[in-house]
This record gives C-alpha cells, sequence and structure tokens, in this order.
C-alpha cells in the first residue's frame, strides 16, 4: 500500500521520533524513504531586493539529511535518500506538498510541532498547512 514515503525532517529534537516512526513504517512495508530537509531563508531589509538571511548553513543542511539517510540505514530501512534544498520560511509548506508530488509519495512522515506565541501568528503550523494539500496521506508525529 504504502511504497514511497516522504519523510520531512528539521534540526530540533522532534526529528528523531518522526525518523524512528518513518523507520518502523519504511521497514514493516519494504517501502523507499526520501528524506526531506528544507532550509528557510527571510528576506530582510528596505529597498526593492532586501537581503537574503540563511536560518542554516548548507553545510549543516547537508550533514542534517546524511545522518537522518544513516538513521533510517541503520534501523533497516534498504531505499533511503536525502535531499535538501531552501525556500522562503512562507514557502515550506508548500515546498513539502511539491516534494510529495514529484517523488510520487504515497506517505508524508511530518512531525506535529506547533508554533505558539506571536511565529504561530506569523508562520503558522508547517504540518497544519500541509495537511491541507498533501496529494496523499500525512502521518504526524508529536
Amino acid at each position: 500500500m504504502y511504497q514511497r514515503i516522504l519523510v520531512a525532517v528539521d534540526a530540533t529534537p522532534e526529528s528523531a521520533g518522526v525518523l524512528a516512526h518513518t523507520a518502523e513504517l519504511a521497514v514493516s512495508l519494504g517501502a523507499a524513504v526520501r528524506v526531506l530537509h528544507i532550509q528557510t531563508i527571510d528576506v530582510v531589509g528596505g529597498g526593492t531586493l532586501g537581503n537574503v538571511v540563511e536560518a542554516e548553513p548548507d553545510e549543516a543542511a547537508k550533514k542534517l539529511v546524511t545522518d537522518a539517510v544513516e538513521t533510517l540505514r541503520a534501523a533497516g530501512v534498504e531505499n533511503v535518500e536525502g535531499w535538501a534544498g531552501e525556500t522562503l520560511r512562507s514557502d515550506v509548506a508548500d515546498t513539502v506538498v511539491k516534494h510529495a508530488k514529484d517523488y510520487g509519495a504515497d506517505m508524508l512522515v511530518l512531525g506535529a510541532r506547533r508554533h505558539h506565541g506571536l511565529s504561530g501568528v506569523f508562520f503558522g503550523s508547517v504540518s497544519n498547512a500541509v495537511s491541507h494539500h498533501a496529494p496523499c496521506p500525512i502521518l504526524l508525529v508529536p
């Protein structure tokens, strides 16, 4: 039933649980997994172009994906690959949905982390936004 799983990870401690659930699901189903990490960028400042500010260096993003792939392989997932890229902070949910479609995912695994306070007002929850547009079922890991 589920043969292509897209798992989105970030640099939070909750990603360990997301990977554990993904590994259990993938191993039991013999599914392929793509690890997705999206670096967020912000455009700040005045003028017509503004300044681009990355939330993390490219090397850190690549290491996060490499470590996640290794974690899944160590847990017994045989067919796993990684992908890292960047997008505007406001476009993260759309980017996850696009990757799910492009990969042909039939299951998405995400952390259910919620923003609180002002960050929740401005950014909302990626998992909530993805759930409204995902092309496949979603497993939200608390």
